[in-house]
């Protein structure tokens, strides 16, 4: 007589719910290894200890009439007759100088350099960038610099095509499918040269659009104000 493996009802059910459990656990649990069930903690890796390139700016998106546009005048008080603020690509190591005059009127030829070094650089596509970040840059630079007339600026992130926008909107649900980003409007920036918490007051007093305050760097955008910390 061939035998049956019977399985009773209450064996089933705590089958089923111990399988739901399993697969609940399975960002802190490695089913796969053999010596421990456990992941050790310091393989998990927070999203801004990667690699410079895989940094992504969680924008939030604008939400109508709950933001306000507005465009205040920037007083120009810049010390000395001009600031040099020193720009590096961190993505493809190219480098310009921005002389940013006393009245903030950058020239034509300034603007051409920083709209090119703030270009998709996946693509190698150029938008015309808004001038008012570099009048917000200039001023955050100028408050906290040292007696030196030029101030160095690594750039993460400028312009992005939607191309690369949808790219990074796959990695971060919080990303903002309207991106300023998207219209030359914002800018990614740190200062290497200056502890984090030496920009942020600056940041908040000269960023009229948006401000993104992240672990080691700053988002700013000429879009309405609001205010986000990562």
């Amino acid at each position: 007589m061939q035998s049956r493996n019977i399985i009773n009802r209450r064996a089933f059910c705590a089958g089923i719910l111990a399988a739901s459990a399993v697969r609940a656990s399975e960002p802190i649990v490695d089913l796969k290894k053999k010596s421990s069930p456990l992941m050790l903690p310091q393989k998990k890796q927070a999203i801004f200890q990667r690699p410079e390139k895989e940094f992504i700016d969680l924008e939030p998106a604008v939400r109508g009439s709950s933001n306000q546009l507005f465009t205040p005048e920037i007083l120009p008080n810049l010390y000395g007759q001009h600031l040099i603020v020193a720009l590096r690509s961190v993505h493809t190591g190219e480098e310009t100088n921005l002389v940013v005059p006393k009245s903030l009127n950058v020239s034509n030829s300034a603007i051409e350099k920083f709209n090119h070094i703030c270009r998709d650089w996946r693509y190698n596509q150029a938008k015309s960038m808004d001038p008012g970040l570099i009048q917000i840059l200039a001023k955050i630079c100028d408050e906290i610099k040292d007696e030196k007339r030029s101030i160095s600026v690594e750039l993460l992130s400028g312009f992005r095509t939607h191309r690369t926008n949808e790219m990074l909107r796959r990695r971060s649900v919080m990303v903002a499918k309207n991106s300023f980003h998207k219209l030359g409007k914002a800018l990614d920036f740190r200062l290497p040269d200056l502890d984090l918490s030496q920009t942020k007051a600056s940041a908040d007093r000269y960023a009229y659009g948006g401000l993104g305050i992240y672990k080691n760097f700053i988002h700013i955008d000429t879009g309405p104000q609001r205010r986000w910390f990562m």
